[in-house]
C-alpha cells in the first residue's frame, strides 16, 4: 500500500497544515512579498498578508497575522531581515469562523 499523501490528492502551490503530515517542518527562507490579486484560497476570494517562499520546497506560504507576529518574535520586525534564516512550522488547530478546531499552521517560538 502506497502512503497518503494529501499534496498529490489535493494540489496546492500553497503550504497547507496538511502538508506537514502531523510533523513540525524547518524551513529556510528565501525570499518575501505582499500578496497580489493572484494569490486566491480555495473559494476564489482574494488572500492577505506577506508570503513567503523558501529553499526547500516550491510551496509558498501565506503568513496571517498570528503567524506573520510569530516569526517577527523570533527573527525580528523587517521580512528583509529574515532571509536566508530558518522557522519552524508545526501543525495545531485554531478558531476560523464558527470552526473552533480548523487546521491551521503556526510558528515555533
Amino acid at each position: 500500500m502506497t502512503d497518503f499523501q494529501f499534496s498529490k490528492a489535493y494540489p496546492s502551490k500553497y503550504l497547507r497544515c496538511p502538508d506537514l503530515n502531523g510533523k513540525e517542518c524547518t524551513l529556510t527562507i528565501k525570499s518575501w512579498r505582499y500578496c497580489d490579486n493572484k494569490d486566491t484560497g480555495d473559494d476564489g476570494r482574494p488572500m492577505k498578508g506577506v508570503v513567503l517562499l523558501f529553499k526547500e520546497t516550491d510551496k509558498e506560504y501565506v503568513s496571517g497575522v498570528t503567524v506573520f507576529k510569530q516569526i517577527q518574535s523570533v527573527l525580528g520586525y523587517d521580512p528583509n531581515t529574515w532571509l536566508d534564516k530558518k522557522i519552524t512550522f508545526y501543525p495545531t488547530t485554531c478558531r476560523f469562523g464558527k470552526d473552533p478546531k480548523h487546521p491551521c499552521i503556526r510558528v515555533k517560538v
